[in-house]
């Protein structure tokens, strides 16, 4: 059922037995794999069934980190959430992103590969890619085509493309349709109330944005509202607890990650002798609902490599680029007259390095003196992305280029200033992680491996929010299969 919040009468309280805070990928998950389980499910999503400006301005705040973008960018407000607009890459973390490193500071999840694996097949399904198949050699030998190969420290990692799916109008019809589950739009949840012990949540205040006001109390909840708004709430319920819900560790909002993604910015000029097919978007035999799947191939290092190099994970897509196009980046101007005089069949490839960010207390959201319409506080985001890291960016792609020459595949040119950081534009890929971490710690996480509080027994957090390391992986399949695993152990705690 899909209901319209403004029409409620002032100061009603719902009931459920589940209430999601909500309706993006996980939210949406989590409410289609509970429907049909005897429960009554309340989910409340903010925005419409489409961008509306009153909505997506309740996301705006500042930033006093990294900046090249704003906290309205990359995150939507509307049923579906930011599947709206997504580009439908999907890869799963490695086993070994999931294990403690000693050069990853703040590393290892409660949960292993093979924890998560069952649910990564789900999310597969929901999100139309075919196969849970990402080894490389396997679908490249089923195409015909070569990969790239070098002593052993280069490897081939693989995305598969979701059509892009479209959370929103893909299941609405199946929600409004359900009679166990409804779904409350221009809903906001603007303060968790808990009981008087402190340990469970009572009710949450919530509110729309025409001045209405009411409350929800379910037996559990679940906050769905991605990396960055999941903080946001628990952070601004401080009426009861200074510092607000679940917050003992002193790390909600902390360890904030993205994806740093650099741009054509290392340039790898190959002699023209190379079958590159596989590491461009290309169909494969799959095909879903008669959509053929495509793959693309990206270069990485092994992990062998990384540990003993004790570095992040790094992939690096590769973009042909013309020789004499002005698209040469950190290929010096003689090196490049030189090439486009001798090129003969060599091609240009800029490479888009996606990079894993180690996990920093240092970067974190926190709650502003400004308010937004709904009287909640606004977001200050510090983004830090540190020196070692672009170290490490560097050093990976040193690597990675050796092992491209020793191959004969020509040379790499990476930039890099003089304290060896990796020297490019730093962007967001919109991948907001890690502000309410997974940890069997209580005093090192927020979340334990069902993605319950640690401070509060009846409440969940949902999304990349509870990611504790973030690999190089685009996080959507993750936070998916995350959503299918915490609905199943919702239906598990029903029983």
């Amino acid at each position: 059922m899909l209901r319209d919040a403004r029409t409620l009468a002032p100061g009603v309280e719902l009931t459920a037995d589940l209430c999601i805070v909500g309706a993006g990928a996980a939210g949406i998950t989590l409410a289609r794999r509970l429907s049909g389980r005897g429960l009554r499910v309340l989910v409340l999503e903010s925005g419409s069934f489409e961008i509306e400006a009153q909505h997506q301005a309740l996301y705006a705040g500042t930033m006093s980190g990294l900046g090249g973008w704003t906290l309205d960018d990359h995150r939507w407000r509307l049923f579906g959430g930011s599947t709206a607009r997504w580009g439908g890459f999907c890869m799963p973390l490695r086993p070994g992103d999931f294990t403690a490193r000693d050069h990853i500071p703040g590393s290892g999840w409660p949960i292993t590969f093979g924890d998560l694996e069952p649910s990564y097949r789900l999310a597969s399904q929901g999100l139309e890619i075919g196969d849970f198949e990402y080894d490389a050699a396997v679908l490249a030998a089923a195409d015909d085509l070569p990969l790239i190969e070098g002593s052993g420290r280069l490897e081939t990692h693989v995305f598969r493309f979701s059509p892009p799916t479209r959370m929103g109008p893909r299941h609405r019809a199946e929600l409004a349709a359900a009679d166990d589950v409804e779904v409350q739009m221009w809903a906001n949840a603007i303060d968790i109330v808990l009981d008087d012990g402190l340990a469970r949540v009572d009710h949450l205040l919530c509110a729309t944005l025409d001045g209405a006001r009411f409350t929800v109390a379910a037996d559990r909840y679940v906050l769905a509202m991605g990396g960055l708004e999941n903080a946001r709430l628990l952070l601004a319920s401080g009426s009861q607890i200074d510092g607000g819900v679940a917050g003992s560790s002193g790390l909600v909002g902390a360890y904030f990650m993205e994806h740093p993604h650099l741009y054509s910015s290392a340039m790898w000029v190959e002699p023209g002798a190379l079958d590159a097919r596989f590491y461009g978007p290309h169909p494969t035999g799959e095909a879903v609902a008669g959509r053929r799947i495509e793959v693309c191939g990206v270069l990485a290092l092994s992990e062998e490599t990384r540990d003993s190099e004790r570095l992040p994970h790094i992939t690096a897509f590769l973009e042909e680029a013309p020789l004499d196009g002005g698209a040469t980046g950190s290929i010096p101007a003689a090196a490049v007259s030189v090439l486009a005089r001798r090129a003969g069949r060599a091609r240009l490839f800029g490479l888009t390095i996606r990079a894993e960010q180690t996990p920093t207390r240092e970067s974190a959201v926190s709650l502003s003196d400004e308010r937004d319409a709904l009287g909640m506080p606004r977001l200050d985001l510090r983004w830090v992305v540190s020196d070692g890291d672009r170290i490490a960016y560097a050093r990976a792609m040193e690597i990675l280029g050796a092992e491209l020459a020793a191959a004969g595949l020509g040379r790499l040119w990476t930039p890099v200033d003089q304290l060896g950081r990796f020297d490019h534009p730093i962007r967001p890929g919109g991948h907001h992680m890690g502000t309410v971490r997974m940890h069997a710690d209580p005093a090192r996480g927020v979340v334990d491996a069902s993605c319950r509080t640690h401070d509060v027994d009846n409440l969940y957090v949902a999304g990349s929010a509870v990611f504790t390391t973030g690999g190089a992986a685009n996080p959507t399949l993750t936070l998916v299969a995350l959503a299918e695993r915490l609905a199943a152990h919702l239906i598990e705690e029903t029983a």
